[in-house]
Parts: structure tokens; sequence; C-alpha cells
């Protein structure tokens, strides 16, 4: 069944309202986990990565472009 453009515009504006709002403060006694994050660009392969960053090639291998450890 096809939506209304008004009734996914309305869903559209009430999803970015409840994104707006704050993030709520930590539980009492709960901590944060230090996460990993995701590289700063895609694989572009084949072989040895071909993305240029900054004037430079990246040319890590493919695994090397699934997540960074992050540093303190």
């Amino acid at each position: 069944m096809p939506i209304r453009k008004r009734d996914l515009l309305r869903r559209i504006e009430a999803l970015e309202a409840r994104l707006a709002q704050p993030t709520p403060q930590p539980l009492e006694g709960q901590q944060t986990i230090p996460v990993a994050t995701i590289g700063h660009h895609a694989y572009e392969g084949p072989g040895a990565c071909q993305a240029e960053d900054f004037g430079k090639m990246c040319g890590k291998h493919r695994d090397e472009h699934q997540i960074l450890e992050e540093t303190p």
C-alpha cells in the first residue's frame, strides 16, 4: 500500500524531532566503554587501497579498513 506524501513528511518530521532531543544523562552507576572507531574512508581496491587522502595514496590492505583502534 503506497504512503501519502503528507504522511511520509509527518513521519520524517517526527523522527527529526526525536533525533533533535538531547542525549539523556547516564544512569547512576553506568559506565562508558571505549569502542573502536570506523576507518575514515572505504577500501578502494583491488589489491592495496587506491584511495587518495590529501594527495597521498593509502596503500593499506583491505582488512585494515574494517576498524581502527582508538588511541588514548
